[in-house]
């Protein structure tokens, strides 16, 4: 697979009036397949697609309110269900003296490995736009957030589960069964159901971690076939994680973990990565 992608616009304006902030960009992205399709109905040869990402952000004179809107789409060549819009970010924060409030949709990182994001779990990743999982889905929410000495905790109301994106028959990069536009769940609120998260982070030195929990729909399903085996189904459950990350800085040296443990499904496991970086200067 190879890709090359043609940024057309990357617009930046800034207006004194309060702050205004309009940015952006304006993409054609093509992707060509030198392998032949390995399935049924998927296609050979070149994918082309048009994207575009304008960011609004308003900030008062006072700095205790701001705005933020992001929309995003993207146009597809061979792929229906690649074809698709977001609201990437659409909120409303306040800025007190010692607390923050935050409400609408946003996206929110948690963790700090970078081969794989373990803890990473507010919001949906879009997996029609990137198969690395970095891209990711707007998340209606309501985030309280308390800045102390002894550190800073963040609380999360999540309501509207947002489903995971999959390639169509169509599409390259996919399972050798398509994956049915129809989910399912383990719980009869199914997408009503409001999940609830918590984070608290914090440094002692040079070492930076964070402390997580989150009780709601699993951002990552399983996958079940249909009756006459010819499609997945992706299912749901309601689950309980707790997890941590942790990172110590020695010189030029970045040193990562992520752990987890998760119920899920009657089931419970743990997970964990762990890396390094290191910075080199005056290349």
């Amino acid at each position: 697979m190879r890709r090359w992608i043609l940024l057309l616009l990357c617009l930046s304006i800034q207006v004194q009036a309060g702050t205004m902030q309009v940015s952006g960009y304006v993409a054609v992205e093509a992707t060509a397949f030198v392998s032949d399709a390995a399935y049924t109905d998927q296609f050979d040869g070149v994918q082309a697609a048009l994207i575009g990402q304008p960011e609004f952000h308003y900030e008062t004179a006072d700095r205790r309110d701001q705005y933020s809107l992001i929309p995003f789409a993207h146009l597809d060549s061979q792929d229906q269900r690649r074809t698709h819009a977001d609201l990437r970010e659409a909120w409303w924060l306040h800025i007190a003296d010692n607390w923050e409030l935050l409400v609408g949709v946003n996206r929110v990182f948690w963790g700090v490995a970078e081969s794989s994001h373990l803890v990473d779990i507010i919001n949906q990743t879009d997996q029609v736009e990137n198969i690395d999982g970095e891209d990711k889905l707007g998340q209606p929410m309501l985030k309280l957030a308390f800045q102390r000495d002894w550190g800073e905790l963040e609380l999360f109301v999540l309501p509207g589960f947002r489903e995971r994106t999959f390639p169509g028959k169509d599409g390259r990069l996919r399972f050798p069964l398509v994956i049915d536009g129809k989910a399912l769940y383990s719980n009869s609120q199914k997408q009503r159901h409001v999940d609830l998260a918590a984070r608290y982070s914090h440094y002692i030195g040079d070492w930076d971690f964070g402390l997580s929990v989150f009780h709601g729909t699993g951002r990552e399903p399983r996958f079940i076939p249909n009756a006459a085996v010819t499609r997945f189904f992706a299912v749901y459950d309601i689950i309980d994680q707790v997890s941590v990350d942790i990172q110590y800085t020695y010189n030029s040296w970045l040193w990562k973990f992520e752990g987890l443990r998760r119920s899920q499904n009657g089931e419970n496991f743990f997970a964990g990565v762990g890396g390094f970086e290191y910075t080199l200067y005056q290349i």
